[in-house]
């Protein structure tokens, strides 16, 4: 599907990472999709974390995306994953990408 960005939050999620061994932060998404005529509205999140020990590095990266944008998507039933374009020069040891978990998902039918 074409899902489409209203909005884009983030901050720290101190909820995720307890032990002081990481830093965690949450990226919260609402938007849209459409598929066979039908207009459903979503609130995602996803938490990439940045692991401190043996020497910082990222471990779980989410998709940036912005407001006002319109990316293609996979859902599944807990997640939507955002397509990516390639890499030309991907990272050796690249972090896992991560999909945004379904917060709330809300039905609204077209006219």
């Amino acid at each position: 599907m074409l899902f489409h960005v209203t909005s884009v939050e983030q901050g720290d999620a101190t909820d995720y990472c307890t032990t002081g061994k990481c830093s965690a932060t949450r990226f919260t998404l609402g938007g849209y999709g459409v598929e066979d005529g039908v207009t459903i509205e979503y609130v995602l999140d996803c938490v990439e974390v940045i692991a401190n020990e043996p020497k910082p590095h990222m471990t779980s990266q989410c998709v940036h995306v912005h407001a006002h944008g319109e990316y293609p998507a996979k859902l599944y039933s807990e997640a939507i994953f955002f397509d990516t374009e390639k890499q030309t020069n991907p990272p050796p040891d690249p972090p896992l990408l991560l999909g945004y978990q379904i917060r709330s998902e809300k039905e609204v039918r077209k006219k």
